[in-house]
């Protein structure tokens, strides 16, 4: 069985760019309703679970590590943070390789 791997993800879009460091990065924005790379195709209670947070900005390195990912309401939202995260990535005002610990979460 071929391995799954982050690439087989449908993207609105997706860039690999290169950090100050040489280390490159994938930085894509998706939705993830309907996606045929997915295991598991979203049903309709999976549909009303992500309606609130359904486009994502994900940053993964080339073994698939996923480093960064947060969910948006909006694509147009969504959208405005995949710009600034290539941008960020690509000047080092991003080092995707430290890890950043959401404090928005509840106990």
């Amino acid at each position: 069985m071929a391995s799954w791997s982050m690439d087989n993800w449908r993207y609105v879009e997706r860039r690999t760019v290169t950090d100050p460091k040489g280390k490159q990065w994938s930085v894509a924005l998706m939705d993830i309703l309907g996606q045929e790379g997915d295991p598991e195709m979203p049903s309709k209670l999976l549909e009303l679970q992500y309606s609130s947070g359904r486009f994502f900005t994900l940053i993964y390195s080339d073994t698939g590590v996923v480093v960064w990912e947060r969910g948006y309401t909006s694509l147009h939202e969504a959208t405005n943070v995949y710009e600034r995260l290539i941008v960020d990535v690509m000047d080092g005002a991003l080092d995707p390789s430290v890890p950043v610990f959401r404090e928005d979460l509840e106990d």
